[in-house]
């Protein structure tokens, strides 16, 4: 695989840790120009750090350029490809952060070959975004919905290969169980388990949509539950399915499962006419009824455009 992506250009949210940072370094090592997305400057730069010590063998000329303000951008080079990897932060939760984040994307990448949508939080409280929204919900779809459309033509001039990583949890998602609005703005709420589910059928119908949508520009969309993996999600989640699943992330595989998972899905040419599909890490499946409804597809959509201001 190393190689096989040399000079494309990658954004990946979510970078910092788990999946993301798992996919991150399969991307370097296959070529990949990649930017990180990560929503702390502390942990970012922790993960940026170790990647470029990582691609330069922990050579002393190896650099590192960040910035002040709302957002940092390094850079880390690996010899013999050409990768690199840059890091911009925003908080998807704040669609303000989105649209800042996108501007500076699009100002400085004419083209993507790829998007992962990774970042995904568990919130243990009902609490809510700027904009009034489950936390979430704003972050797990929300956010990349918006990020997504605001990307669509550096997308449509690149491959445009998209991965959204669900989760198998959306089986327990119920979209229909109240009003969308009611579900999004949080008046809904039955606990952090509900919401994370809710979010991730959110995610595999946006997958759906957007490859309806979007594939007469090229664009591929596709969504993947990673595995059940140990990752610092079970440390976020309210205190009941935290002491339920902790014990058990001793027996869980680590993250590189689902970085193998995403690059399955980005590394082989040959797929890139397959989209709006669900994959149970390397096996495509089919998600759960709910998550084939079309009508709900559309009105999530919809919805979503109206409630980001699109």
């Amino acid at each position: 695989m190393a190689g096989s992506l040399k000079g494309q250009v990658a954004v990946v949210t979510g970078a910092n840790s788990g999946v993301g940072r798992s996919a991150t370094g399969m991307l370097l090592d296959a070529g990949a120009h990649v930017t990180m997305v990560c929503r702390s400057r502390e942990r970012g730069e922790r993960a940026l750090a170790e990647l470029r010590e990582s691609a330069a063998g922990g050579s002393a000329g190896a650099k590192r350029q960040v910035g002040k303000g709302a957002h940092a951008v390094g850079t880390a080079g690996e010899k013999g490809t050409g990768a690199r990897v840059d890091l911009e932060l925003a908080d998807l939760s704040r669609q303000d952060d989105v649209r800042a984040l996108a501007g500076r994307l699009t100002a400085r990448l004419p083209a993507i070959d790829i998007l992962v949508n990774n970042a995904g939080v568990a919130r243990p409280r009902c609490v809510h975004s700027p904009e009034g929204f489950e936390l979430t919900f704003a972050t797990n779809h929300l956010g990349h919905f918006l990020l997504t459309r605001l990307l669509r033509d550096q997308l449509e001039a690149g491959r445009g290969r998209i991965v959204n990583v669900s989760s198998r949890g959306h089986q327990s998602g119920d979209l229909r169980r109240a009003g969308l609005e009611d579900i999004a703005r949080g008046r809904a709420w039955t606990g952090s388990l509900q919401a994370y589910a809710d979010s991730k059928l959110a995610n595999v119908l946006f997958t759906f949509e957007t490859a309806r949508r979007w594939g007469g520009r090229g664009i591929t969309a596709n969504a993947v539950h990673p595995g059940v993996l140990a990752t610092e999600i079970w440390k976020k989640t309210s205190l009941a399915p935290r002491l339920l699943f902790l014990p058990f992330t001793w027996f869980m595989a680590g993250p590189d499962v689902g970085g193998k998972a995403v690059m399955n899905l980005v590394a082989d040419p040959s797929r890139d006419a397959l989209t709006g599909r669900y994959f149970h890490v390397q096996r495509e499946e089919t998600p759960s009824p709910q998550a084939r409804d079309g009508a709900l597809a559309r009105e999530l959509w919809k919805r979503s455009v109206e409630w980001t201001r699109g």
